[in-house]
């Protein structure tokens, strides 16, 4: 059951396209510019988005507008919805635009789980492979049938070799 495992703490609770600790949860990127001299280094934060394959969003009024905005930009642009969601989530007031004044949480990506996640580290690792996700989302992979049916296989039926036979990345 997902809601065991949310914390509604948030208006929006999402899982990650990150893949460890730094790209889910966030790192401070420093841009190097020597030309400015003794003030050459800017930080930065980063994450890597939110997936919009699996979220919860509470019912508050910074969610309805996120979703308001959302729906509104992809009934008038040719735009891809994770991207959009996104967007409107983490982008800062500035001027001509009013920025999302939404609470976010980053789910464990361990418990909702997207597949580079599964396919790179967690099948590599005795003691990652033992965890039990809440949900395996197969987004990395063109060849999704084969890939859930073996997710299946896998945490389901215990066919510990199930995850074998895929590579890391895709063939294409």
């Amino acid at each position: 059951n997902p809601f065991d495992h949310i914390f509604r703490d948030s208006d929006v609770e999402s899982m990650s396209d990150g893949h460890n600790n730094m790209t889910a949860y966030g790192y401070n990127d420093v841009f190097d510019e020597p030309s400015m001299g003794w003030s050459r280094y800017a930080h930065t934060m980063r994450i890597w988005v939110f997936n919009s394959g699996f979220f919860y969003i509470r019912p508050t009024l910074p969610s309805i507008e996120l979703l308001d905005r959302v729906a509104a930009r992809l009934s008038r642009e040719k735009a891809w919805d994770q991207a959009v969601f996104n967007e409107e989530l983490f982008y800062p007031s500035h001027p001509g635009y009013d920025g999302l004044h939404a609470s976010r949480r980053t789910m464990d990506f361990y418990k909702f789980m997207n597949s580079k996640v599964l396919f790179k580290t967690v099948r590599k690792d005795a003691k990652l492979s033992k965890l039990m996700p809440v949900i395996v989302h197969v987004n990395y992979h063109p060849d999704k049938l084969p890939r859930m049916k073996a997710v299946v296989e896998f945490y389901v039926s215990g066919k510990q070799d199930a995850l074998k036979p895929f590579p890391d990345g895709s063939d294409w």
